[in-house]
This record gives structure tokens, sequence and C-alpha cells, in this order.
């Protein structure tokens, strides 16, 4: 009864048009009003205490970085590094983009910024040079999606946070079938770029690939210098110096030096940022941040009550005495998280369909780490799914075009996530090799 009338509750507040923060938390106190199963003083202490949490800081930290890269003129010219080495191949622009979307994605951590700091500069270089609309639209939602799996990516964080898998472990574990996912859209920007005989440019000079290299390269050590502090340089011995390794800082930590470094990037290096220009991006930024904590909040709540109530162990129960194999339970795990892409965002899918799955996955013998991977591999499919595919709104907003345009944009692209997800759920090395050499099974 008590999780029936909680689901009832969930669903008529979205029927009338509630946030899905407002349904998720709103359904949790109907339900413990009506029915009294958790008291609600608990309930009031456990929201307050679902953003106690270390790893949480992070997030918006990752987010301001992300928005400054942008206004300080680091996005510019990672993409002019990019065009500089690979826009004279077939497709050149089409691979510019996603190779852009690697580099964006190895700080900011969001594929909807990714989509958006890329796609400003990139769309309308793409249609000015004689690629389809569609194509730069498929381009950009589709190569976006890479912002939430290379490390460092947000959403990871937040599984890392729900499961207490760690974080660390889960960034490295991203990277291989991160690069994996991005050689496949280059094979397919070069495909696509043939069937629409998309014109062709010379190869940059040398002396000018070296000056576009020589810009970019405080943009491109800002990467560099967030990868080497988290897992830290191996231990080694030069004469009478011992460095003894190990890691500079934490996930968190790297977040507060993403952010600080891209203010002082833009700021003293290539000085296009102001301090009124700094200001302006932090308060623009801060809805958003805002917005993910509130639905963080209320989706650990909407947690906590259906695994107090006993729903993960009921399902673990369930699939157990079903006799499924552990392949058929990873092939269940992604039709309904397809299923559930369609409606729900990154972050509220981890954050109400983890805690009920991830026990059972532990208990049928699959790694925490990998199965966090193909969760985020799934989350990257809903974000190109309408009807509340964000990364489809995003390129929307930044082309002008209609979410439907952008969908038929992104179908043949969308090959490759599929492509990727197969590979990331029935081959789990692709995501522990990184971190089991590193830290050891």
């Amino acid at each position: 009864m008590t999780i029936l009338l909680l689901v009832i509750a969930f669903f008529a507040l979205i029927a009338i048009g509630a946030p899905v923060a407002v349904a998720l938390g709103g359904s949790v106190m109907l339900t413990s009003l009506l029915l009294d199963p958790i008291p609600l003083p608990i309930i009031g202490q456990k929201a307050f205490a679902n953003l106690d949490h270390f790893s949480l800081m992070a997030v918006p930290f990752f987010f301001f970085a992300s928005a400054l890269m942008d206004t300080g003129g680091l996005v510019r010219r990672l993409i002019a590094f990019a065009n500089a080495f690979v826009g004279h191949f077939t497709g050149g622009l089409g691979i510019t983009t996603v190779l852009s979307c690697v580099f964006f994605a190895a700080i900011s951590g969001s594929s909807p910024a990714t989509v958006a700091g890329i796609g400003r500069i990139m769309y309308p270089a793409l249609t000015r040079d004689g690629y389809p609309s569609r194509y730069a639209l498929g381009a950009l939602s589709t190569a976006g999606s890479i912002g939430i799996l290379i490390p460092p990516s947000i959403p990871l964080i937040i599984y890392g946070f729900v499961t207490e898998t760690s974080v660390t472990r889960l960034f490295l574990a991203g990277v291989v079938p991160g690069l994996i996912y991005a050689l496949g859209m280059v094979i397919m920007a070069a495909f696509l770029a043939k069937r629409y005989d998309a014109p062709r440019h010379k190869a940059m000079p040398w002396r000018e690939r070296a000056r576009v290299t020589r810009s970019a390269l405080p943009a491109l050590m800002l990467p560099v210098m967030i990868f080497v502090g988290i897992y830290g340089f191996p231990a080694f011995d030069l004469g009478p110096i011992a460095i003894e390794g190990g890691a500079i800082f934490t996930s968190t930590e790297a977040a507060v030096m993403a952010m600080l470094l891209a203010i002082v990037i833009g700021m003293f290096v290539y000085r296009e940022l102001s301090i009124r220009e700094l200001f302006r991006t932090i308060s623009e930024t801060a809805p958003s941040v805002g917005m993910i904590f509130f639905i963080t909040t209320n989706a650990l709540l909407f947690a906590f009550f259906i695994t107090k109530i006993g729903v993960p162990a009921a399902v673990t129960k369930f699939i157990i005495d079903a006799g499924l194999e552990q392949w058929q339970f990873l092939l269940l795990v992604n039709v309904m998280f397809l299923v559930v892409g369609f409606f729900l965002e990154g972050v509220p899918t981890i954050l109400m369909f983890v805690p009920v799955l991830f026990p059972t996955a532990v208990a049928m013998g699959v790694n925490p780490v990998h199965f966090g991977i193909i969760v985020i591999v799934n989350i990257e499919l809903g974000l190109v799914t309408p009807p509340v595919g964000l990364n489809l709104f995003v390129a929307s907003g930044v082309s002008g075009k209609p979410v439907l345009e952008v969908f038929k944009g992104a179908l043949p692209w969308m090959a490759v996530t599929v492509l990727v997800l197969f590979l990331v759920t029935f081959v789990p090395e692709l995501s522990l090799y990184l971190p089991d050499l590193a830290f050891g099974e």
C-alpha cells in the first residue's frame, strides 16, 4: 500500500506540472503524512544530511570552471588547436567538434555544458562551412555526451556518493570507454561528411599550427594538471631526490583547482576575463547549481524512503529467485534505463534508480565501478532521446532549430552510443583495466 501511494503521488504531481524535484520530495512527504511509515522529523533531518557530504562540493566548482572556460577564451583556443591538426581531413570540422568536446569534457564534467560551450562556436562554423544543419546538430548533441564519461564527471561523482564507490576509481574507469566513444564519433563524423559531400580544406602550415598550439597550451595544460593532481606521479628516484608519488589532491579539491586555474588563465594569461565578467558568469551559473542540489536533496530523500520500506531488498530477491544470469540482468537494466531516459534527466535517474538496482547488481557479482560506467553510458543515450533529452534542448537553444530537428540529426550518431553501451556492458575489462592497473584488483 505504501509503495502504491508513493508512486501514485509522484505521477500525480508530475501530471499537474510540478518539477521533478518537487514531485520526488512531495510524494515522500504526502506518503509519510498519510501512512506514517517514517516519522516526519527523521525525513527532515535526512533532507539536510543528504547535502552534508564532501564529495558533493565538487559539483558547483566544475560547473563554474566550465562556464569560466567559455568566458575566459579557453574554449575558443581549444577548438582552434583541434582544427589546426584535423581540419584538413574529410569531415575536418566535424572531427574538430568531437575533439573539442573531449577537451572541454576533461574539465567541465557536464554534458549540457559541453554542448553549450562548444556549440556556440562550432554550430555557426559548421553551417557556414557548408555542412548540413542536421550534421552539425547531431555532432554537437551526441559528442557532447562525452562530457559525463571522460573524467571528471558530475554524474560519476553523484553515483560514487550514492553507492559509496571510490570517485577516483570511477573517473579512471571512464577513460577507456570515453576514448572509444570519441573514436567512434570521429569515424562517424568522417563517414557522414563524405556522404554529405562536405568541403575539405588545405592543411594549415606548420608555422601557423605552432602559433595556435602556443596559444592553446595554457588551456591544454588545465586537464593535464587536474588528471595529474588526482592520480599523482608514480614513485621514482632521481639521484639523491626520492619522489614518493601518489595523489596530490582529491577529486573535490580538483574541482576547486579547475575553477581557480580557469580564472587565472582567463584573467592573467588570455586577459579576456575581467572582474565584472567573473561575477556575471558566476551569477548566471549559480541557478543551475542550485537546481542540481534541489534535485539531489529530494531524489536522495526519495531513495532513502524506498530503501527504508524495503523496495531494493524486494527487487534483489525477486531477480535472484527468477534465476536470471548476470548478462540477462544487465540487459534488463539497459532496457529499463532506456525507458527511464525518455522521461528523466541524468541526476534524478541515478538518485532514484541506482539505490534500487545497485544492491541487486552487487549480489549478482557485478563490479560497482563497472556498473557505474554502464549507468553513465545509459544516461548519455537518454540525453539525446526525446521528450526530455537535455542535450537536444541545449543544442536547440544554441542553434535556434526545433528539438525534433535536433533529434533527427542525432539519430545516425546515436548508433555509436548504442555500440559503446553494448561494449561497456558486456566487456567489463574496458572499464576495469585502468582502475585495476592503478590500484590493484
